[in-house]
């Protein structure tokens, strides 16, 4: 009987500690650093289409420093599917 027990506390462990590593990767939702293009700045949002071929709308108020305009180069991260840190590419 303590084999059955402890044997079931092991796999119990195996388990649990084996699936931590992909419960880690979920819980981090940033991206690798990606580029896009800046197609439109309208007075609410920057519209910006990525390398992916995704487009994306940024409130203007978050990018008013980079000063962007029309074809401008920007890198961005995306976090929920929502670009973040974009920032005007040199």
């Amino acid at each position: 009987m303590r084999r059955v027990v402890l044997s079931l506390v092991v796999l119990a462990l195996a388990v649990l500690l084996g699936g931590a590593p992909a419960l880690a990767d979920t819980a981090s939702p940033t991206s690798a650093t990606q580029t896009g293009t800046v197609t439109a700045v309208d007075e609410e949002v920057v519209r910006i289409k990525g390398a992916d071929g995704k487009e994306y709308q940024v409130d203007v108020t978050v990018v008013a420093a980079e000063d962007l305009k029309t074809g401008d180069v920007v890198e961005y991260g995306v976090v929920n599917e929502k670009p973040v840190r974009v920032k005007k590419k040199k």
